[in-house]
């Protein structure tokens, strides 16, 4: 009867979240700046939401505010720490936290980033820089010199120094056609000067960077990592523009159905689809479902969370935006290899 007892009690102990997982070899992490979810329902049906596996939401409140901005957010999603508004990478006391894809790098994962707004913005630089203020952008960059990042593609030529790169060993590439034939070692893709144009102007540029990465990334034997950011997003709803929403939302949603295809592909692969924060107070009005705001500031609500491919169901709650990154790393494939790498 004792040991009935005991068997019965390690069975109520064990945490539903932990069991049943398989093993994840590739992690696809979108991030729609400033999405929540009336922004995603200025698209038709069907639209690539529409396909999540499973579906919940995500507590976005910093340390500090309960309104947070995009430095604390994409901290907390990065790092798994919930810290002050404006800090990069850094938690509530100033210290250095690695990242998701730091400690995926430690693992023998290759790592990535695609964004349309320059790379030195907080959400990207959460994933690899650690600074006070998301405004430093010197240092920021310095701290990207010294990433162990292996592709990314984003804005920013004319504060990014191509010597660098190629002093740390990436092949720097001012256009996608120019990294089509990179199979190996370490890429960057300087896709615009500043940010880069609005979706309504772009064209498919982002689809075919986020290809490019995924094509890239896919060459490397242990697996990958690799973040994407809808970045503008968040500026249409600063500016309260509904027309460039729309267009920016049927980017972002082009770029989730590519992702979700590739899980499709490739077993082993997990997609999470979530936000930072919600931008606006966005509502839609009327049978055309006409974008309308409230303010022209980020808001305290709690944005969803779409997930797709291995262990989906995992994301199925309500849960802190800190807690993507402890929930990933338990699914990984392989193992730390400590003194390998370098810290992001």
């Amino acid at each position: 009867m004792s040991l009935l007892l005991l068997g019965i009690g390690s069975m109520w102990a064990k945490k539903p979240e932990t069991t049943g997982l398989q093993e994840v070899r590739n992690v696809i992490f979108l991030i729609g700046d400033g999405m929540g979810l009336n922004q995603i329902c200025t698209l038709d049906s069907p639209n690539n939401f529409e396909r999540a596996q499973a579906t919940g939401f995500s507590k976005t409140a910093s340390y500090d505010h309960k309104v947070t901005d995009s430095a604390a957010s994409g901290t907390a999603m990065a790092c798994g720490i919930k810290t002050r508004n404006r800090h990069i990478g850094l938690d509530k006391d100033s210290l250095p936290v690695p990242s998701l894809l730091a400690e995926m790098h430690d693992r023998q994962f290759a790592t990535g980033i695609v964004v349309s707004c320059m790379i030195d913005h907080a959400t990207p630089a959460s994933f690899y820089a650690h600074q006070p203020n998301r405004h430093m952008s010197a240092e920021i960059i310095g701290d990207l010199y010294r990433s162990s990042l292996d592709y990314f593609a984003a804005g920013g030529r004319k504060i990014v120094s191509s010597d660098s790169l190629t002093d740390k060993g990436f092949v720097v590439c001012n256009s996608l056609e120019a990294s089509a034939n990179a199979r190996q070692g370490r890429v960057a893709v300087l896709l615009a000067d500043e940010a880069l144009p609005p979706a309504s102007q772009r064209g498919d540029i982002m689809q075919q960077a986020v290809k490019d990465a995924l094509r890239f990334l896919s060459n490397q034997p242990q697996g990958f990592g690799l973040m994407v950011e809808g970045s503008q997003i968040d500026w249409t709803c600063h500016d309260n523009n509904g027309d460039e929403l729309r267009a920016e939302m049927a980017d972002f949603n082009e770029i989730v159905g590519i992702c979700m295809d590739y899980c499709d592909q490739h077993p082993g692969t997990l997609l999470i689809v979530t936000a930072d924060h919600e931008t606006g107070a966005t509502t839609l009005i009327g049978e055309d479902k006409t974008p309308t705001f409230a303010s022209k500031k980020h808001t305290g609500v709690w944005v969803p969370v779409f997930a797709y491919g291995t262990n989906a169901g995992q994301f199925a709650k309500v849960q802190e935006n800190s807690s993507f990154k402890e929930a990933i790393l338990r699914m990984l494939a392989g193992k730390k290899n400590p003194g390998k790498g370098k810290k992001q």
